[in-house]
């Protein structure tokens, strides 16, 4: 086979690795110098040629963290378990030993009261401000009694809701007289605009449902944060509205 010619000079160009390519790209060699320069290594042999790339000597801002085989990072059922435990299920219910089981593989329900018991100790142990405490069934993971007050501040801001009048209104009406489509609004009073409901949706005080037949319309409805904002355990707690004011 002919030698290439360099397209610059059109003499012979070197064959190999180490030659020119055709299209003016960079040779073998000058990418086994930027590789081993990325790596922050030296090439086996040196060709002669210049640096094609700067290598940052700059610490490496990783360092220090555990390794990934460190126990603090490997996924075992008693991590699995802890991130369950962390998470929790809405409104607070107890992770049963039989539905976490269900989840990893392999473990037993008995082991895993056993693995929640563990990390109960290990928390008292490490003098942590939360416990895992066992609950009807299963496990939760919660403020020691001596910490529970500010997570009892955290709630109460939570539940702080500013609302106008025309949004108490609509509240009022539909707590009352729910399910509410929005034309019974009207018909009760009530002309909201729509972004006041709009509003009350998406801080989740109201609902809307479907509707129950085809030829029936959407309907409003109260939601559990709304009992939780006002103070109800049920509708059944609201006051009758025929009664005067206290």
């Amino acid at each position: 086979m002919a030698p290439r010619k360099n397209p610059r000079t059109d003499a012979p160009s070197p064959a190999g690795f180490t030659g020119q390519p055709a299209d003016g790209g960079l040779s073998i060699d000058r990418l086994a110098q930027a590789f081993a320069a990325m790596m922050g290594t030296t090439p086996a042999a040196d060709s002669g040629t210049a640096d094609v790339v700067s290598v940052d000597t700059s610490p490496d801002l990783d360092d220090g963290l555990p390794a990934a085989d460190d126990d603090l990072c490997r996924v075992t059922p008693l991590a699995i378990l802890e991130a369950l435990l962390f998470v929790g299920l809405p409104g607070g219910k107890p992770l049963s030993s039989r539905g976490v089981s269900e989840l990893i593989r392999g473990v037993r329900p008995a082991e895993v009261a056993d693995m929640a018991e563990e990390l109960r100790r290990r928390y008292a142990a490490e003098g942590r401000p939360y416990e895992v405490a066992a609950a009807d069934d299963g496990w939760v993971l919660r403020l020691r009694p001596e910490f529970s007050r500010y997570g009892s501040v955290l709630e109460g801001r939570a539940r702080t809701v500013r609302l106008d009048a025309e949004a108490l209104d609509v509240l009022a009406l539909v707590a009352w007289n729910q399910p509410v489509p929005r034309d019974r609004l009207v018909e009760l009073g009530c002309d909201a605009r729509p972004a006041v409901l709009r509003q009350l949706v998406r801080r989740g005080l109201l609902e809307l449902r479907p509707p129950a037949a085809a030829d029936a319309a959407p309907t409003y409805h109260t939601t559990q944060r709304f009992l939780e904002v006002f103070g109800l355990a049920a509708l059944a707690d609201l006051p009758d509205p025929t009664a005067p004011p206290p």
